[in-house]
């Protein structure tokens, strides 16, 4: 991999507000913390990333082959493209704004029919610095930290905050919370936040816009 391992700051700025018709008006949140770690710099995307969540990444495609293959064709049909380990498509751009997004969990984490689906909850993307960020603004697993572009997809680079509101967790401060994936555009204004867990199991969170009459302006 390019770049060598060189002590950076991660430091993690994202101005958040709660812009969505029908859910409860939140206080501004800024997420503003430094985390010195220890990282590699892959020199193409600018991805800040420590080895170990690198190799995890790295290793995406047999972890997805391993979750497909405990799936029924049958019970994952219904997601269409969502689920498809190579549906990736050109120009994965994500607009800032306010998202629909709705975890579905492929392999055995997700019980005996290897698929389930949860509900939709709300998050936000958002631009800060020259760079994208993105934040679960409810629900109980709260990601938030930044995107960085490469061609055909966002590395997401961030860390799981412990309550609503409260993104003050930054990559590197709690290895415990920390979190990447691969975002990947699927359809017209459909992504997927792909989160590997494990050697066998997937996190997929579908990403699609909140209609802009339904976004509050400012």
């Amino acid at each position: 991999m390019p770049g060598g391992i060189v002590m950076r700051s991660v430091v993690l700025a994202v101005l958040v507000s709660c812009a969505l018709a029908g859910c409860a008006t939140q206080r501004a949140a800024v997420v503003a913390s430094a985390a010195h770690v220890a990282v590699v710099d892959d020199g193409g995307a600018g991805q800040v990333i420590r080895p170990a969540d690198q190799a995890r990444l790295d290793a995406l495609p047999s972890i997805w082959q391993a979750a497909w293959g405990q799936s029924r064709e049958r019970t994952r049909s219904g997601e269409g493209a969502l689920l498809e380990p190579a549906a990736a498509l050109d120009h994965p751009e994500l607009s800032p704004g306010s998202y629909n997004c709705r975890v579905v969990r492929l392999g055995r984490r997700a019980g005996p029919r290897r698929v389930r689906s949860f509900p939709a909850h709300f998050c936000h993307v958002g631009a800060a610095g020259g760079m994208l960020n993105f934040t679960k603004q409810t629900g109980s697993d709260l990601p938030a930290g930044q995107l960085y572009k490469s061609e055909k997809h966002y590395t997401f680079v961030g860390a799981l905050q412990r309550a609503v509101g409260d993104n003050s967790l930054s990559y590197g401060t709690d290895q415990a919370r920390d979190i990447t994936a691969v975002v990947e555009r699927v359809g017209p204004f459909r992504w997927r936040m792909v989160v590997p867990v494990g050697e066998q199991d997937l996190d997929i969170l579908e990403l699609t816009p909140v209609p802009v009459e339904r976004q509050a302006a400012g």
